[in-house]
């Protein structure tokens, strides 16, 4: 009787539907194949019990039975031994009736076990379809993401291809720009320098070339009707059209740059000869255009003054003008020729001996009157450096006229009174 209470089938269900319940598909069939085992060994156990009681009953009355009919025949059996006999009869049948209540409830509760199994059955079908049907859903949505990233990437590629196909075409195009100034570069620079070194010839085959121009127009003109009335369909004949027409455009061109050249150059000569009659015409000493220039360029930009200023100059003494580029060249050239220079350097360290006080001395004097002197504080500055560095004067002539109008105490002790 012990054995048939070993398992508590209420719990077990409770148990069975809460696992349901939490456990995922695979692991509710392993738990059915469990169930169904358990419910075969408990109806084995049930009648294997049921079996047992029913033989110890059976036993009990075929040994009652023996001691009766051993008692029949034996002249000790007494009452007290019926009695006994009939309480173990009573007994072994409450004990049957015991049995088949215990059998009947455990038959009940192995209905209800099937009613379990075939509800989880269902349920697991359904568990199943369910579970078959999230995953077909899954697989659509997986697809349909990836149809979208492949889309995607299509787009993409497509994309990255022409915007690299339009770079390579921006790039071919700034190749073959860069290639054209290139080009304009290299013609223009060397026209530039035919026209510099060779003006004086350009001027000379202008009319030449025109006529070849005029030519190579009609020669065009006639060549275009010959071919356009011939060969009309040609292309090779129309790139050698073109190829004349660009000659001509390009002699044409060349024409107008020339021209327009040639006009700067005569405009520049005619300042040029300008220049040169205005310095003929204002100089008594002899200079060269580009100094007459320089000199003239010094006084508008307010670098000198061409002015004599309120320097005095001793009373025995015959002051040149020393005014004006040609006045100015003057005094220093006869400073200059008036000195031998033994060792060359700056004023500071030349070393040099004087041929001519009288010379040496007025032409000083003059320079000092219009240029100024540094070396004394009441003069007028001195701008000498400004003839200098605008290349009027040389290194050599700056440092004589430094020397002479620093040591000009020497010049005017030295100059003698009569006799220059």
């Amino acid at each position: 009787v012990k054995i048939l209470y070993l398992f508590d089938f209420l719990e077990l269900n409770y148990n069975i539907t809460k696992l349901f319940n939490r456990h995922k598909f695979l692991e509710v069939v392993t738990m059915k194949l469990g169930l169904m085992t358990l419910a075969a060994l408990t109806a084995a156990i049930i009648f294997v019990g049921c079996g047992t009681a029913v033989g110890r009953a059976t036993g009990a009355d075929a040994g009652s039975s023996d001691t009766s009919t051993a008692a029949g025949s034996t002249p000790s059996v007494t009452d007290d031994n019926l009695t006994v006999v009939n309480e173990n009869l009573a007994n072994q049948g409450a004990l049957l009736v015991g049995q088949e209540k215990a059998l009947d409830k455990h038959q009940a509760e192995l209905e209800n076990l099937k009613e379990i199994v075939t509800a989880f059955e269902s349920n697991s079908t359904d568990k199943g379809s369910s579970a078959g049907k999230d995953i077909g859903a899954v697989k659509a949505e997986v697809s349909n993401m990836s149809d979208q990233v492949s889309n995607m990437s299509d787009q993409l590629e497509n994309d990255m291809a022409a915007q690299g196909q339009h770079l390579e075409e921006e790039i071919s195009m700034m190749h073959f720009r860069i290639t054209s100034l290139e080009e304009q570069s290299a013609f223009i620079q060397s026209l530039l320098g035919d026209i510099q070194n060779e003006a004086e010839a350009i001027r000379y085959s202008v009319s030449t070339i025109a006529d070849e121009i005029r030519q190579s127009d009609e020669s065009v003109e006639q060549l275009i009707y010959s071919f356009d009335s011939i060969v009309s369909t040609t292309e090779d004949f129309r790139g050698q059209l073109t190829s004349l027409e660009d000659q001509a455009a390009f002699l044409n061109v060349a024409i107008k740059q020339s021209t327009s050249a040639i006009e700067q150059l005569d405009d520049a000569l005619d300042e040029v000869s300008e220049t040169q009659e205005e310095l003929a015409d204002s100089s008594t000493y002899p200079i060269t255009v580009d100094q007459f220039t320089t000199y003239d360029n010094l006084i508008d930009n307010g670098l000198i003054d061409d002015e004599i200023n309120s320097m005095p100059a001793p009373e025995a003494m015959s002051v040149p003008d020393c005014t004006g580029p040609d006045g100015t060249r003057e005094c220093i050239d006869k400073l200059v020729s008036s000195v031998n220079v033994g060792i060359a350097g700056t004023y500071e360290s030349i070393q040099l001996s004087i041929n001519d006080f009288c010379q040496a001395a007025e032409s000083a004097y003059g320079l000092e009157r219009v240029h100024g002197n540094r070396w004394d504080s009441i003069a007028p500055s001195d701008k000498t450096d400004a003839l200098l560095n605008a290349g009027f004067i040389s290194e050599s002539e700056f440092s004589i006229i430094q020397w002479s109008l620093k040591n000009r105490d020497i010049l005017e002790s030295e100059y003698p009174s009569t006799g220059c």
